[in-house]
């Protein structure tokens, strides 16, 4: 819609971003997709271009969320200079520095953009009063970069500490430690993945317990209001 401007005449209407026609107030189903590639993409593979591809995911991801999340003014700016500053310090490490250093300087990266993300969407998640669909997909999102951030949390562990990150020798990358995470965060311990160090198995340890509070307390809270909405929705359309 068109307004007309001190002049009186009338003003061509802003043209929208690509992500703004494509998206709207708490569309966390996009988001959640994104995730999901990225963990299947993970899943399938730990090669170079991958790593590269999924940190352009992540750039894309956190910018969805702001848009989807409809933050504050200030969280908006903020949310710009992490993306360009990350996008920035990517370059440089990747174009400067050798492969070990470099992916330890991406994973903490990634954990500053996950980092992020995670706060916009929760906070946008705790500010609804009304329960959705949306609502819950925002909180399996949040859920899922629980693990993401721990993966590469992992990583940077294994980059500055010395010798091999888990204990029975196994290869260290972003596969094993996506998996490590996951499996950590639900606390399935399997066992075949353990960390060799202390710094690794305190960080494990604190992951578990994330996990089990984030899903005892936001999601369980979400499903329960979300079913008691529809409960009390029923009876208007059954009179």
């Amino acid at each position: 819609m068109t307004e007309p401007d001190e002049s009186g005449t009338t003003a061509p209407p802003r043209r929208r971003s690509f992500l703004a026609r494509r998206t709207g107030t708490d569309d966390f189903g996009i988001v959640l997709s994104l995730l999901v590639t990225i963990y299947v993409l993970y899943a399938l593979s730990s090669d170079r271009w991958v790593e590269l591809v999924v940190f352009v995911l992540y750039l894309f991801t956190l910018g969805l969320a702001v848009r989807t999340s409809r933050p504050m003014p200030h969280q908006k700016r903020f949310v710009r200079i992490v993306l360009v500053v990350a996008a920035v310090v990517a370059l440089v490490a990747l174009t400067l520095l050798p492969p070990p250093v470099a992916d330890g300087v991406l994973d903490a990266v990634v954990c500053v953009i996950l980092m992020t993300a995670l706060v916009v969407i929760l906070d946008r998640i705790l500010r609804r009063t009304a329960v959705t669909v949306q609502s819950l997909a925002g909180a399996l999102s949040a859920y899922l970069i629980i693990g993401m951030f721990f993966a590469s949390l992992f990583g940077v562990i294994d980059a500055v500490t010395p010798g091999p990150f888990f204990a029975g020798g196994e290869l260290a990358n972003a596969r094993s430690f996506q998996y490590f995470s996951y499996t950590t965060l639900t606390t399935l311990g399997y066992g075949d993945y353990t960390a060799a160090l202390f710094p690794g198995r305190s960080i494990a340890t604190f992951e578990a317990l994330v996990g089990q509070v984030f899903l005892a307390v936001l999601v369980a809270r979400l499903v329960a209001a979300f079913h008691g909405r529809a409960e009390a929705v029923l009876p208007e359309h059954t009179e």
